[in-house]
């Protein structure tokens, strides 16, 4: 059996294959798992079409809003708090925060393009190009690097943690790191962008994609995992030095884990987003797309959630990095417009719940007084 017919043979619709039948002498449609029909002229109707990229382009859209809020509080906190700002830290999440912005950028740039194609008169060939430059390799390279970065993040953090502050007097590691990753990335990526990402026909291309997603991804790891032992061996010395709370090891572990549990948040974000997606993706048949266009109503959702949610810790910059970190929060609250107003509503709020309590306890009391008087009435 091959994949050619005759041309005086039948004609397939709706994306179908002819097929030949040698030992038979005849031609039949092979048909994708949304059609049937001798030329897949049927819809199956048991199943439902989506528009995945009036879907995405929306999600896109709300991505973006949401990254400009995070990103923009982040940006906003080390332009006003130059202390921070001075740091290894703050000079990887700067860095952090405008690639996240730019990639879900080029993300909806290249949605948009997908869905508004002929008001765009952009043709076949310069989309490819276009949508290699901005989404296969601008977007895709952006996230990595942002993976990287937050490893990064956390490993200055338990320096600081471990030697108390002593390796974060200077941003010559910073920046002599950044060059590096940059480095590795401009080289992993050029390549791919003279082919315009043709790695399907020529192989080192796809090795240097390979490569260039492997290399980061296992290089991110590997710098989590050596934040984790310095902030490991900080709890043993601190342990040692101050000594365990009634004589529990666990109980005082536990409570230096809480204590600086704002490291972790990161590298827990980024395995709990992107372990559904990898375990949907993986498990797929080999012959269907991973979102093919006729699929049930409740896989479509569940797909579709494990495919966005691989994208969220890169746009809730502020959620991951400073919220759960109390001195970032601090100066967050002393050093920024936002902070400050954000700081007058929570006060308002407490000011409004204890008055609410207060309320209530004085008509506990008031209650509890008037059956005490009956009783004595009585």
């Amino acid at each position: 059996m091959v994949d050619s017919c005759h041309p005086n043979s039948l004609k397939c619709l709706n994306n179908g294959v002819c097929i030949v039948n040698i030992s038979l002498n005849t031609t039949y449609c092979q048909c994708d798992s949304c059609h049937k029909g001798i030329l897949c002229e049927a819809h199956i109707r048991i199943q439902t079409q989506f528009d995945t990229t009036y879907v995405f382009l929306i999600i896109y859209i709300i991505g973006l809003c949401l990254s400009i809020l995070n990103n923009g509080l982040v940006l906003e906190l080390f332009i006003s708090c130059r202390r921070i700002r001075n740091t290894n830290c703050g000079i990887y999440l700067m860095l952090y925060s405008i690639l996240s912005l730019v990639s879900i950028i080029l993300l909806l740039v290249n949605e948009a393009v997908r869905y508004y194609p002929n008001q765009l008169t952009i043709g076949s060939n310069r989309y490819v190009v276009f949508r290699c430059y901005l989404a296969k390799v601008g977007y895709h390279a952006f996230a990595v690097l942002c993976i990287v970065l937050s490893s990064c993040i956390a490993f200055e953090r338990g320096l600081i943690i471990c030697f108390e502050g002593k390796m974060n007097a200077s941003r010559w590691r910073s920046c002599a790191t950044i060059i590096i990753i940059f480095g590795i990335a401009v080289g992993s990526a050029t390549p791919i962008l003279v082919y315009t990402c043709s790695w399907d026909s020529i192989p080192y291309l796809r090795i240097a994609r390979s490569f260039f997603n492997y290399f980061y991804i296992a290089a991110g790891i590997a710098v989590y995992l050596l934040a984790t032992v310095l902030v490991l061996i900080s709890f043993t010395r601190r342990i040692r030095r101050y000594g365990m709370e009634s004589g529990s090891y666990i109980k005082t572990f536990l409570k230096l884990l809480y204590t600086h549990l704002f490291i972790f948040v990161p590298p827990i974000a980024y395995g709990i987003s992107q372990i559904p997606f990898t375990i949907a993706y993986h498990t797929k048949y080999q012959e269907d797309t991973y979102l093919q266009c006729g699929i049930s109503t409740g896989e479509y959702i569940i797909k579709m959630l494990a495919e966005v949610l691989t994208g969220v810790p890169i746009g809730v910059t502020w959620l991951l990095f400073v919220y759960p970190s109390r001195v970032y929060m601090t100066e967050f609250y002393l050093n920024t417009w936002s902070g400050q107003c954000l700081a007058k509503i929570l006060l308002l709020f407490k000011s409004y719940n204890d008055r609410e309590e207060s309320n209530d306890l004085s008509t506990t009391n008031f209650i509890n007084n008037e059956h005490d008087n009956k009783q004595l009435t009585v």
